[in-house]
């Protein structure tokens, strides 16, 4: 419809004259409710400005039966020179190009600016050793955005994938990832309840890069489960990084809840 070129990444006739392509700098998540095994869910999806020279693209997920909102998302792309690697304005001639098919409507209000700390080895949960596979390059020959989130995870304690789910997740993109890079994962609490469950299955944990550096083969942390009465959400920060060197590729910050099952049996009063 729109006449662009048909990569499958939005990119315009004028983009390829300048040699830009389309990165993600920030993406957040929202989730209200997951749907179940034989749901059908309709997805809306729309682009508008953002900045001077940015796009927003958002995205808003419906149970297709009932019309309930089950997720809202909002990503911020901006150019980047496939030569040099660096991030390029909005020419005037692409801006010309895609402004016709902005939408000036937000999914969501913005998050509030809360800067996203910068986590160092003392973070609680460090998974080393992760590196990309075939599947995991996009067109443009680095990692797809969306590798980062199991990347994210990858640190995250089982313990609280057990008995909690994602709520809301927020990504900010530093760096972009290629086929040779290896990557460290990790995760720290940063709400009071989350350093709470920490301390409750701290014995037995162990710092996986410690363990890298005198075994072959890594294993994954033992870590018992966590008490099922939270008195509220849990927060953790998260940050991916060059094994190599330390640069960042990514920090983000998630917010997780009580499943629902485990909150029903904690109160039985229900």
């Amino acid at each position: 419809m729109s006449d662009f070129v048909g990569d499958g990444m939005g990119t315009t006739h004028a983009m390829m004259r300048h040699r830009l392509i389309w990165v993600v700098t920030k993406m957040h998540i929202q989730v209200n409710q997951y749907p179940v095994w034989g749901d059908i869910v309709e997805i809306d999806s729309w682009v508008c400005s953002a900045g001077k020279n940015g796009m927003r693209r958002d995205f808003l997920v419906r149970d297709y039966a009932s019309g309930e909102i089950l997720s809202r998302a909002t990503s911020t792309w901006a150019m980047m020179n496939k030569d040099t690697r660096k991030l390029s304005k909005m020419p005037d001639d692409v801006k010309a190009e895609i402004s016709p098919f902005f939408y000036d409507k937000c999914v969501m209000e913005d998050e509030p600016s809360q800067k996203i700390k910068k986590l160092d080895d003392s973070a609680l949960y460090i998974r080393p050793n992760l590196m990309p596979q075939l599947r995991d390059m996009d067109m443009n020959q680095h990692v797809n955005n969306v590798k980062y989130i199991g990347w994210v995870l990858e640190s995250v304690p089982q313990s609280l994938l057990v008995a909690h789910e994602l709520v809301s997740m927020t990504l900010e993109y530093r760096r972009e990832c290629c086929a040779s890079d290896v990557v460290t994962s990790m995760t720290d609490p940063s709400s009071p309840h989350a350093s709470t469950l920490s301390e409750q299955h701290s014995e037995g944990k162990q710092n996986l890069v410690n363990q890298v550096l005198h075994t072959a083969e890594l294993q994954p942390p033992e870590i018992a489960t966590p008490t099922m009465t939270p008195t509220g959400d849990l927060k953790y920060t998260h940050l991916l990084r060059m094994q190599a060197d330390g640069r960042e590729i990514l920090r983000g910050r998630t917010k997780w809840r009580l499943k629902q099952r485990f909150l029903a049996s904690s109160n039985p009063t229900q």
